[in-house]
């Protein structure tokens, strides 16, 4: 990877900002900082054109990504949305490449501005986020990579150690954000289908259709979730093989609540002590033992 010196990242961000405030919504991106990455951009795709295998490629671009973080974190903070041929390129790179928390920061800021894509897609960008986690996801490929900082303060991009019940929630999370991030956007019906049915799979810890984990020791607000989605899923694709998934969940689920302790109740409270304000009617229904006792007195004193 290639690294620059403080000052050339100090010097290719002050030129960034300033083509980004010369380049409003609607236009392409103009100026010299530009030009160079385009011109980086070419290259690096040509370097990937030469890889056939569609893992090692994925690994390239990971290789690659960092040398663009500077590019981006400069797009995101102080652009207006002016088409940018390098970061919608870059977005789909960080989906191959597993960098799903990246892309997905890339893609808020590309659909907030209504950006086109690169020549290379024809696919809108909403589509390619519904469609890269999902086949990512359900094609047993989901290996995340996150942005880190080494000793040297040098940012890379590496997985980072969880254990299995952080690492389900953590998918099934970003599968959940992919959707967020779309649910206003226009996409194929069978795309968003796959997109609820790998995130009910993510919160089963489930990848491919024909696995039939434990679901008794998932937590019943997992197998709610998962649940919702599949039916989703369903309504939106009649052969979205969910089906089996949804009896197998419904029945995991009367299973958790037919075993689940019932809350006791709770017992009346008994008190034999006289209020401290009484009611009129207790007040008119004391009065006559008050009488009757005065009385009684008057015929002991007259005896």
């Amino acid at each position: 990877m290639r690294i620059l010196s403080p000052a050339q990242r100090h010097r290719a961000r002050v030129l960034q900002e300033q083509a980004q405030a010369a380049s409003p919504y609607g236009v392409e991106l103009q100026g010299d900082a530009y030009g160079l990455m385009r011109v980086k951009l070419s290259q690096d795709k040509t370097r990937l054109s030469q890889i056939q295998s569609h893992e090692r490629r994925a690994e390239m671009k990971a290789r690659l990504l960092p040398e663009y973080f500077d590019w981006i974190d400069t797009s995101l903070s102080t652009g207006q949305g002016a088409v940018d041929q390098v970061l919608t390129t870059v977005m789909v790179w960080a989906f191959d490449a597993g960098a799903y928390r990246l892309g997905l920061d890339i893609a808020a800021y590309v659909i907030r501005h209504r950006m086109a894509m690169a020549d290379d897609y024809k696919r809108s960008p909403a589509a390619i986020v519904i469609d890269e986690l999902s086949n990512a996801y359900l094609k047993g490929q989901w290996a995340p990579l996150f942005v880190q900082a080494d000793a040297e303060e040098v940012r890379h991009l590496a997985p980072l150690p969880l254990d299995e019940d952080s690492e389900r929630a953590q998918t099934a999370a970003l599968l959940i954000e992919a959707d967020t991030l779309t649910a206003e956007q226009d996409a194929p019906d069978q795309a968003r289908a796959k997109l609820h049915k790998a995130i009910a799979y993510a919160a089963l810890g489930k990848v491919q259709t024909a696995e039939e984990p434990d679901l008794s020791t998932i937590e019943p607000e997992a197998l709610s979730l998962a649940l919702t989605r599949l039916q989703r899923a369903l309504e939106l694709d009649s052969n979205a093989g969910v089906k089996k998934d949804i009896e197998r969940v419904e029945r995991a689920l009367n299973k958790a609540s037919a075993s689940s302790p019932p809350e006791p109740e709770e017992e009346p409270a008994t008190s034999t002590e006289q209020p401290a304000t009484a009611s009129p009617a207790s007040r008119k229904n004391a009065a006559p033992t008050r009488k009757t006792t005065a009385t009684a007195r008057k015929r002991a004193a007259a005896k």
